[in-house]
């Protein structure tokens, strides 16, 4: 299903008054200079779904009003710098979850993701934020995307290693990936040690592939500890 096609069409006064209180301003100021409005999308009763949950190239902002839950992977993503906004009130389930691009993602429960969740480009918009906690086999982030959830993170956290995370396998180009994750995933430059493609994991991973290593994960057994952010 196309999350910002299905649903209840709506305008963001429309939304603003149906949600009094709630602090999405600032988050909706990039719709303000774009060159077309938005389509807005309600789920007043939440959205539970078997279908894969994708959304279009945006400009597009959707609220789900209780739990977003799907039996199989969410896909949220924007068509480069288009912005798009995704917020559920209640809590994210799905077995993987990727976001991608211009898009910013704000859950009011808890994220819980029996495999994979994955983050990147945007330059810093693509952006996941939790008020409860994330749960997840493994979080992946490349070099743009963020993530903070105030109840803490559970699982094997791959990022660049700044702002809030305390990553367990640091993404910063200088250290060898080829020790964690399986070969066909990696890229390799010139003068650098081998890095993973997180474009390779995410389609690895939504082919029910496994990204690492035998024995890697049992490394770290903090990845079953919920850990705060460091922020």
């Amino acid at each position: 299903m196309q999350l910002d096609e299905e649903g209840q069409a709506s305008s963001i006064p429309e939304i603003l008054e149906q949600f009094p209180g709630r602090e999405w301003s600032w988050a909706l100021e990039a719709f303000e200079y774009w060159g077309a409005p938005p389509t807005v999308r309600l789920y007043p009763s939440g959205c539970t779904t078997t279908q894969p949950v994708e959304t279009g190239d945006g400009p597009y902002f959707v609220v789900v009003d209780g739990d977003l839950t799907s039996t199989t992977p969410v896909d949220l993503v924007t068509c480069d710098y288009t912005p798009g906004l995704v917020i559920v009130t209640g809590s994210l389930n799905a077995p993987l979850l990727y976001f991608a691009n211009n898009i910013r993602v704000f859950v009011g429960g808890d994220v819980r993701v029996s495999g994979a969740c994955f983050g990147q480009l945007g330059d810093r918009n693509a952006m996941l934020t939790v008020e409860g906690e994330l749960h997840a086999r493994a979080l992946i982030l490349g070099s743009y995307a963020e993530v903070c959830a105030d109840g803490g993170i559970r699982a094997l956290v791959y990022a660049h290693g700044l702002d809030q995370l305390c990553p367990d396998i640091v993404r910063d180009g200088l250290g060898d990936d080829s020790r964690f994750f399986r070969p066909e995933l990696l890229d390799h430059h010139e003068n650098y040690p081998p890095i993973l493609s997180v474009p390779a994991a995410v389609e690895a991973a939504f082919a029910g592939e496994e990204l690492f290593l035998p024995g890697v994960e049992e490394r770290f057994p903090e990845r079953l500890v919920l850990r705060r952010n460091s922020a």
